[in-house]
């Protein structure tokens, strides 16, 4: 069924979907489990994939509506799409947001709705999101924007899964993997802003405190999440990131950080620029050179990356015979370290390894034995990424460089030289923020 004049109900779930063929059977099965007794409908946003996914849900699922959009359009607009189709219903009360990759657990859109309908300025309400395949880790519920910096503290990130006795508290973030929102708030606020990915729902939230609407996170409604960790740094991912939370500082500044924390992220920014080109690291340059440049102009939305590479690294390991004991510093989140070392072991599997306790975190969300925290032991060898600790660089005689997907042996002059690099990096970026965060306030205060 395709046509949109179908949407009669109180309750209208949108999913955006992009190539998830593989995701779909579980996920529509559980949200139309939930949504029969409700009375909702299920509308399918699809941008434009090319694995079979629309012919699939035709097949197995009569009654989803599905909406193709004819292009990728990313998060941001296909949801979009969604909720401004869903508006088209005069009866529609509620939109539920939900991503492709999730399963629905029973009894999880009750608490949502009882939290929008028994508190009067709330405008959504999210679930509690644990992992897939450890239903009793949270990923998140909701998140809360630091009061100095503006980064997101996602709230019981890591955390045994709370029981549904919790109650619902206050937030100023829900990730769009389920959320319901009120119409009159959605309204009020509009759709998401022209992100294409990455930050749209946070930018979203912050629109609709602004009005005057509260946020929810909402514990005894529970859905579990295809959540990585373990991602690799992608050239053109980060250019959305990096981009977008630039805007997103400059036009919502903390509490106390104030606009000082866009000063602050455009300086890093800068930072990062300058590292990555003194480094000869061209696609991360160009993603970090871009996103500043976009941020600065105001350009939004999709942008043609398809310059950048994002074909995953081949790892040489053969240099690392002789050693037994390696600390993984790499850097730049977890992802890149334990990728590379599930490469090693698949020839050494005995090897002992060991990362820095900043990366603690994200054990909580992976199945990896024999990985233990930094301790004041000396290695056989030390793996640096590009932003390591410089602790790490002296806790092992041999010390190895990691780039894409090579290990380069280096020396105690190729990191005196790296050292200059971040030096003279840092000071660039000191000295042209100041007059591009005066451009950045005036283009986003604008607008």
């Amino acid at each position: 069924m395709s046509e949109l004049s179908i949407v009669k109900t109180t309750i209208v779930a949108v999913m955006v979907n992009w190539n998830g063929k593989a995701y779909l059977q579980k996920s529509i099965s559980s949200v139309l489990r939930e949504l029969v007794s409700h009375h909702g409908e299920l509308l399918l946003i699809d941008n434009a994939s090319t694995d079979g996914s629309v012919d699939f849900v035709r097949e197995n699922f009569p009654n989803v509506t599905i909406l193709e959009m004819g292009k990728n359009l990313g998060g941001a607009g296909g949801f979009s799409a969604g909720m401004r189709a869903a508006l088209q219903s005069k009866k529609c009360e509620f939109i539920w947001l939900l991503d492709n990759d999730i399963v629905v657990e029973p009894n999880a859109l009750s608490p949502l709705l009882d939290c929008l309908k028994t508190t009067s300025y709330a405008g959504a309400a999210g679930s509690q999101i644990c992992l897939y395949d450890k239903p009793d880790t949270i990923q998140e519920i909701g998140a809360r924007l630091t009061p100095w910096l503006g980064g997101l503290q996602q709230c019981f990130s890591g955390q045994r899964r709370l029981t549904s006795f919790e109650a619902a508290f206050e937030v100023d973030y829900l990730a769009a993997c389920s959320i319901l929102i009120r119409r009159s708030c959605l309204e009020q606020t509009g759709v998401f802003g022209d992100f294409f990915i990455f930050y749209d729902d946070v930018e979203w939230g912050l629109r609709a405190k602004r009005e005057g609407w509260s946020l929810w996170g909402v514990p005894a409604s529970v859905i579990r999440h295809q959540y990585s960790a373990i991602k690799p740094i992608i050239a053109w991912r980060e250019y959305y990131r990096k981009r977008n939370r630039l805007a997103l500082l400059a036009v919502y500044s903390p509490r106390y950080g104030g606009v000082f924390a866009s000063l602050i992220y455009l300086a890093y920014l800068n930072y990062t620029i300058y590292f990555h080109k003194w480094h000869s690291y061209p696609d991360l340059y160009y993603a970090y050179l871009w996103a500043r440049n976009d941020a600065l102009i105001g350009r939004m939305g999709k942008r043609d990356l398809s310059s950048l590479s994002s074909a995953p690294v081949k790892v040489n390991i053969e240099c690392l015979a002789d050693f037994d004991e390696i600390l993984l510093d790499i850097g730049e989140g977890p992802g890149e370290a334990l990728i590379l070392m599930e490469a090693i072991r698949q020839s050494k599997p005995n090897t002992i390894f060991y990362i820095p306790k900043y990366l603690a975190h994200y054990l909580k969300f992976i199945n990896i034995q024999k990985i233990h925290l930094l301790d004041q032991h000396q290695y056989s060898a030390v793996i640096l990424g590009k932003n390591y600790k410089l602790k790490s660089a002296t806790s092992a005689l041999t010390v190895f460089c990691y780039s894409d997907g090579n290990l380069i042996r280096i020396s105690k002059i190729d990191l005196l030289k790296d050292v200059a690099i971040r030096f003279f990096a840092l000071l660039t970026a000191l000295s042209l923020t100041p007059t591009q965060w005066t451009v950045l306030l005036f283009k986003f205060k604008r607008t």
